[in-house]
């Protein structure tokens, strides 16, 4: 069961790499993950020509995508109208797609942080609730979507994994991932686990059998082939 996945476009900042990596993309996959910041500070209109680069060099590859933190809470509106029945934005829920192999759900989230930043600090402090509580939510996500699907994958925008916050300054770490979502892989045992935010980060890791991939587009620069499998077997 072959994903592909990218994050971070920040349209229209990295429209050129994502041509790129575009081109050079293999097979089609079952599925296209977004793991948010598809768009820079909250342009909505910018998530346009994203979408026709995906759907002229993959026609009717299903996209599944979350918000990351520039997709500003205003926007989503608009987000949602501009790409209606052509990307499944998936905000603290799951959705299921049948592929040759068998189904595979996707537990959608921006995710969670161990710190807010300065700015949420001074204008969203009630986020700091927000990401002690969804961990809980996400692992009950999981679970349900364990129950429809052959394959579940977590799709988050924040980081999941220390190891693949390597190449980031560990001074904000806590202001990158949450170490409540790193301990759910353990718990809650995705196939694997898609994650963005960290441009100068580690492509992959592995946590307790669980595939993690970065797939940040200024990290890889290319599209990231995500093997949904069980244990090690699926680590690229």
């Amino acid at each position: 069961m072959v994903l592909l996945a990218t994050g971070d476009i920040h349209s229209p900042r990295f429209l050129p790499l994502l041509r790129e990596a575009l081109a050079g993309a293999g097979e089609a996959p079952c599925l296209l993950l977004l793991a948010g910041d598809v768009v820079d500070r909250g342009r909505a209109e910018m998530v346009e020509p994203v979408v026709r680069l995906i759907e002229q060099r993959l026609p009717g590859v299903p996209i599944a995508a979350v918000y990351g933190n520039e997709e500003y809470e205003e926007s989503r509106p608009a987000l949602l109208r501009l790409t209606r029945g052509r990307v499944a934005w998936l905000d603290d829920e799951y959705r299921v797609w049948d592929c040759p192999s068998g189904s595979v759900a996707v537990v959608g989230t921006t995710g969670a942080l161990d710190r807010l930043t300065r700015w949420q600090r001074r204008h969203r402090p009630e986020l700091a609730r927000v990401y002690r509580e969804r961990p809980r939510v996400v692992g009950e996500l999981i679970g349900r979507a364990r129950r429809e699907a052959d394959r579940v994958v977590l799709l988050s925008h924040y980081g999941l994994a220390r190891a693949t916050l390597k190449g980031e300054d560990p001074r904000v770490w806590p202001e990158l991932y949450s170490s409540a979502m790193e301990r759910l892989l353990a718990r809650a045992r995705p196939d694997a686990a898609v994650h963005g935010h960290a441009h100068r980060g580690t492509p992959r890791a592995v946590v307790a059998g669980v595939p993690v991939y970065n797939v940040a587009l200024p990290l890889n620069r290319r599209l990231v082939a995500v093997r949904a499998r069980r244990g090690l077997e699926g680590f690229l």
